[in-house]
């Protein structure tokens, strides 16, 4: 069984299976509606709840007679179901002082099933929920069971997709880089030959000339057609990449109401440059959200949490890098907890003051940012807090 807070190579391998669904958590309510409606019409419950649990918190993804809510993962049941082999039946979480779910008094009853992957990760739970002295028989669980499954069969088609996209994109910036890198020598080759037409020379070295001239022109238009041709096509990544808008946007929506909760005032500011150049989103949004989502966590209530949102190596677009800085001065981070994050253990230990340890959370940032390829910075004092900056190549 996974326990809540646990810092073990298992859970860092669970998390680590949740970002790389990469999932937008604000657009999948209509893709699961239907299941968690067909959930509550099967059980009869009033509440079911598509959840997706990270190292913090709770995502409700899909919700059927409530919104779709976001809360402090010690706060959610599902954060014990994901624990399970099958299933987790509460009579009355009332009644138990390590559920603090926030819902109505009248709810207390509650049946889940993990989500578990192909990869044999718990990445969340289907749940339904009512008033207390409800109660599910075993055709009514295992139909729920088999809702489950549908559920992960579609969250893993979301990967699959996501990763033919990439694959789509490498191909092509492949293409690209093909043609950038010939268009040059073959319009050299273009240019002499050119030239060579302009002398009068020997006429067989002529005629070679205006043949190779002939091919060069072919060659050179076959080459425009590559850097051109799709374009339509390449467009459809764009609904993978993300702007610099776009994410400081997305970030805004996803965590600043979790940052009221707790009168932080979270602040977002974009740094001079091309806030409209395109990036990857794959793995961005969850980089820079965990980052957030750590500060939000650690820091002090009524405090401030900046972020910064730039570019690096900016004068070159093919060249340019997404820094991200988040500066939270609040919370400090001991160097030997500094140490412990940027090497490759797992297990978290304790270092983040007024926390026992600061959770897998960073293990995982570090990780997502040196897959892509970047860099990651921690620089923490005890006057003047923690602040993490990451450098984020560009592969757009």
């Amino acid at each position: 069984m996974i326990a809540p807070n646990d810092s073990s190579e298992a859970e860092f391998k669970r998390v680590l299976e949740v970002s790389q669904l990469d999932l937008d958590y604000q657009s999948l309510q209509e893709m699961f509606k239907n299941l968690t409606e067909l959930a509550s019409s099967i059980t009869g419950a009033e509440l079911s709840l598509v959840n997706i649990l990270d190292s913090y918190w709770q995502w409700s993804i899909a919700a059927s007679g409530m919104d779709t809510v976001v809360m402090r993962r010690e706060n959610s049941v599902c954060q014990y179901t994901i624990g399970e082999k099958e299933s987790l039946e509460v009579e009355n979480f009332r009644d138990d002082d390590k559920f603090n779910v926030p819902l109505d008094e009248k709810y207390g009853y509650y049946f889940g099933v993990p989500l578990r992957t192909s990869e044999g990760n718990a990445i969340g739970a289907l749940c339904i929920i009512d008033e207390v002295g409800y109660t599910l028989n075993k055709n009514q669980q295992q139909a729920l069971k088999l809702i489950g499954a549908e559920i992960v069969e579609k969250l893993e088609g979301i990967k699959k997709m996501a990763e033919i996209n990439r694959r789509f994109h490498d191909m092509h910036a492949a293409q690209r880089e093909l043609g950038y890198d010939l268009r040059g020598p073959v319009s050299g080759v273009l240019g002499l030959s050119k030239l060579a037409e302009d002398e009068d020379d020997v006429s067989v070295l002529k005629q070679y000339l205006h043949l190779s001239g002939q091919s060069s022109t072919e060659l050179l238009d076959i080459i425009s057609d590559i850097l051109e041709k799709n374009n339509n096509e390449f467009l459809e990544y764009a609904k993978a990449s993300i702007t610099i808008t776009e994410l400081k946007n997305k970030l805004l929506a996803l965590y600043n109401g979790l940052a009221k909760s707790k009168n932080i005032s979270l602040n977002i500011e974009l740094l001079p440059g091309n806030h409209n150049l395109r990036f990857s989103r794959q793995k961005i949004t969850q980089i820079s959200g965990n980052l957030v989502s750590n500060a939000i966590t650690y820091a002090k209530e009524a405090s401030e949490i900046k972020v910064f949102i730039g570019l690096k190596n900016s004068g070159a677009s093919d060249m340019a890098k997404l820094s991200v800085t988040v500066d939270d001065k609040t919370t400090f981070l001991k160097e030997e907890a500094i140490e412990d994050i940027m090497n490759s253990a797992l297990k978290a230990k304790e270092g983040l003051v007024g926390e026992h340890t600061y959770g897998l959370g960073l293990k995982l940032v570090r990780h997502l940012v040196l897959e892509m390829g970047g860099q990651i910075d921690i620089n923490s004092e005890e006057k003047t807090g923690t602040k993490f900056n990451v450098s984020i190549p560009r592969y757009i």
